[in-house]
């Protein structure tokens, strides 16, 4: 019998080492990247003025306090408005050249990098994924493109030659139905959202990637259950559990509402 394969080949960092350090930071990037990770995952909006930034949220009162949006606001003002923020804010949204030319000073390290729905509101689905491609492209970088928006999905397949992810929320019929239909390279669910009978996950081309997973226990369940990644917010915090836990025990998933 051959050996598992050891966790870096199968867990992926969500939004860098939030749990630690601001999330979508490149500090917080750096320091998955030197643990050890393979796989990482950060999001992407579009400024007012069509600069990819790395950033969760169009609101920023939750990481500023301030009321502003970042699809509205121009590259600089979005910098201005960081430098006179918290300390933690500072780290606020670098651009997506800079996170991608972090990541591809690590050898054999894949990107997904999730384009939000609000900036495709906002600038249009061509402008926006147009936007995030240009920057993928000209890092040379192993990047897969990834978004909710079925939509986006399918254009990025269609303009460029990268491998593309669905991240998709209701468990359900048609998901499975627009799953088959768009072929993505990976399949992104949030843990909570698979149903329990569910053995083994849908077959196809895709990889699964199975987010809102806090404890080794969860992650060793859906491996078992035919996940092939697990996405978590505490990457050396998880390699240590898996490393002390012997037993697959039942276990609770973290939520994520918002991803």
């Amino acid at each position: 019998m051959s050996a598992p394969p050891p966790p870096l080949s199968w867990l992926v960092a969500h939004r860098g080492w939030p749990e630690r350090y601001p999330e979508n930071s490149l500090v917080g990037m750096q320091a998955v990247l030197e643990a050890g990770a393979r796989w990482v995952e950060f999001d992407v909006q579009i400024t007012a003025d069509g600069h990819a930034v790395v950033i969760h949220d169009d609101d920023l009162r939750r990481l500023t306090g301030r009321r502003a949006r970042v699809t509205a606001l121009t590259l600089s003002d979005l910098q201005t408005l960081a430098d006179a923020s918290t300390a933690d804010a500072k780290t606020l949204a670098p651009t997506l050249a800079a996170m991608l030319s972090l990541v591809k000073r690590y050898p054999g390290v894949t990107a997904f990098v999730e384009l939000k729905r609000q900036s495709i509101r906002r600038h249009g689905l061509q402008a926006s994924v147009g936007t995030v491609l240009d920057q993928i492209e000209a890092s040379a970088c192993p990047v897969v493109f990834l978004s909710f928006r079925w939509r986006a999905v399918r254009l990025a397949r269609k303009l460029g030659k990268l491998p593309v992810g669905w991240a998709f929320r209701p468990w359900s019929p048609l998901a499975q139905w627009l799953s088959r239909w768009l072929e993505p390279e990976y399949l992104f669910v949030r843990a909570d959202r698979v149903p329990r009978r569910t053995h083994p996950f849908w077959a196809g081309p895709w990889r699964w990637v199975i987010y809102g997973v806090a404890d080794p226990a969860s992650a060793k369940e859906l491996r078992a259950r035919g996940a092939d990644l697990i996405e978590v917010d505490n990457l050396p915090g998880m390699l240590g559990d898996l490393d002390r836990s012997g037993r697959d025990e039942p276990a609770g998933t973290s939520v994520d509402p918002e991803r």
